[in-house]
């Protein structure tokens, strides 16, 4: 009887320590998981190609990027901006342009493809702020065609410019 019992002892610690050991495993397997999704919502904070700011908002970069060509489409009248039905003003498009700035220096990016045109549109409106660019003037075309092509090469979903009439309220 008492071989019985120890060996029943030994059963049980062996299914015991089994035991321990698959719960042990089956943590270890749900750590790197946790850990992969938290760097995936991390990764979608960065510029990424083929984004769809639209449906996904967690892209937040894309999103920045489909932000500031939508601002930079206003100057360019390739937007129309509902202001109540009056004009805007030098006044709002000084705001609007430094929303532009802050979309773009909002956005992550460390990739090498189109890096050379993202940094160009930065400078392009800190040109514009640093010269008080007015609505018309030749910079807003520039910076509008580099946000467009960037948009157009990260984001699935872009901004598409509208074709306003002289009758649209911008």
């Amino acid at each position: 009887m008492g071989k019985w019992i120890f060996g029943l002892l030994v059963a049980v610690v062996l299914l015991g320590g089994g035991l321990f050991f698959v719960v042990n495993e089956k943590d270890a397997q749900t750590k790197p998981v946790k850990a992969q999704q938290q760097s995936e919502q991390e990764q979608k904070e960065w510029l990424t190609v083929g984004a769809d700011p639209n449906n996904n908002p967690d892209y937040k970069s894309n999103n920045e990027l489909y932000f500031a060509h939508l601002n930079s489409a206003i100057f360019v009248d390739k937007a129309s901006v509902n202001n109540g039905g009056t004009s805007l003003t030098n006044e709002d498009y000084r705001g609007i342009l430094k929303e532009l700035k802050g979309n773009l220096d909002r956005i992550k990016y460390n990739g090498e493809e189109k890096k050379d045109e993202l940094e160009k549109a930065k400078d392009l409106v800190n040109q514009a702020i640093q010269n008080d660019a007015k609505k018309g003037d030749e910079i807003y075309n520039e910076i509008h065609q580099v946000l467009h092509d960037l948009d157009l090469y990260f984001n699935k979903t872009h901004f598409a410019d509208e074709k306003l009439t002289e009758k649209a309220d911008n």
